[in-house]
């Protein structure tokens, strides 16, 4: 059973600093006013309808994403670093077992279980190492939703503002323009602090005139610059298959074979006595069922 109190702490390391947001906050504002041109005021979307907003690209975003990138490259590289030997043993190992099952067509379960040993060590480490990379792009991604929830309050904050001084000039245009009413003699005069009378003209907020858009949060779905892993993270076993070059899909012309087909034989191999044998399987003499050769 998972107690509480081992969450908060890992929950709470999770966060990002009050350091960190503050500076993307503060960054935020001072590019809001320049950025204001590039966020149109758009309709409120029907239900379930997603706002069309532009990708922006700015100096902050860049610098985070530059950063998440060497952080990320830095992983990588203290990995193949510190797993090298790992590495050449696979490399070694994999000649052994693509002799055994393909040259001699003699399948060896003892020989596959050590290379699964030493192929599972490296891939325990790589999703380690995988995993360690995902939690700074989401630190990456935490530092721009904080700058651009900064952008989006100011902007929208400042056009909110213009709006409530456009219609309080508005109705004091209004005011202005009605006549005021005629006191009889004997009708106190109104106090100074009375408000003056107005009627409702076309046009005017109780004449129909469709409200403002209610001031929302920025849309989840927007998030410009957002930090993903490229696609050299998707399969850690590609890395062997190159000798450590990280690459997406290695051509043909650039992978070690025998990595390739030792991984091949490695996830495809079924039990020796169940169905699906391998076709290079081959019944062991009478003497090695009998124990004369191990």
């Amino acid at each position: 059973m998972i107690a509480t109190d081992q969450i908060r702490g890992p929950a709470r390391r999770a966060r990002l600093g009050r350091a960190t947001a503050y500076r993307a906050r503060r960054r935020g504002r001072l590019d809001a006013p320049g950025l204001r041109p590039l966020l149109p005021t758009l309709p409120p979307p029907e239900p379930g309808a997603l706002l069309e907003l532009p990708e922006i690209v700015t100096p902050f975003v860049m610098e985070a994403q530059a950063g998440a990138l060497r952080a990320v490259g830095q992983l990588r590289s203290r990995l193949l670093r510190d797993k090298r030997r790992l590495i050449v043993e696979i490399h070694a190992e994999s000649v052994r077992v693509v002799t055994q099952y393909d040259v001699r067509a003699e399948p060896s379960p003892a020989a596959l279980a050590r290379y699964g040993e030493t192929v599972g060590g490296w891939r325990a480490d790589a999703e380690l190492c995988r995993a360690r990379a995902t939690a700074l792009t989401h630190e990456a991604n935490q530092r721009l939703a904080c700058y651009w929830d900064a952008v989006w309050l100011t902007v929208q904050t400042a056009r909110a503002e213009e709006r409530r001084l456009a219609a309080q000039a508005r109705r004091a245009r209004e005011r202005a323009r009605t006549p005021q009413p005629a006191q009889t003699p004997d009708a106190p005069p109104a106090p100074a602090w009375a408000p003056t009378a107005w009627a409702p003209t076309a046009g005017g907020p109780t004449a129909g005139e469709p409200a403002q858009p209610p001031f929302t949060a920025r849309p989840a779905h927007w998030l410009p610059g957002r930090v993903t892993l490229d696609a050299t993270w998707d399969d850690v076993d590609a890395w062997l298959l190159t000798g450590g070059t990280p690459a997406p899909s290695p051509p043909a012309h650039a992978r070690t074979r025998a990595v390739a087909r030792a991984l091949e034989i490695l996830d495809t191999q079924s039990r020796r006595d169940g169905a699906g044998a391998p076709a290079g399987h081959r019944p062991r003499p009478a003497a090695d069922q009998q124990g004369g050769i191990r």
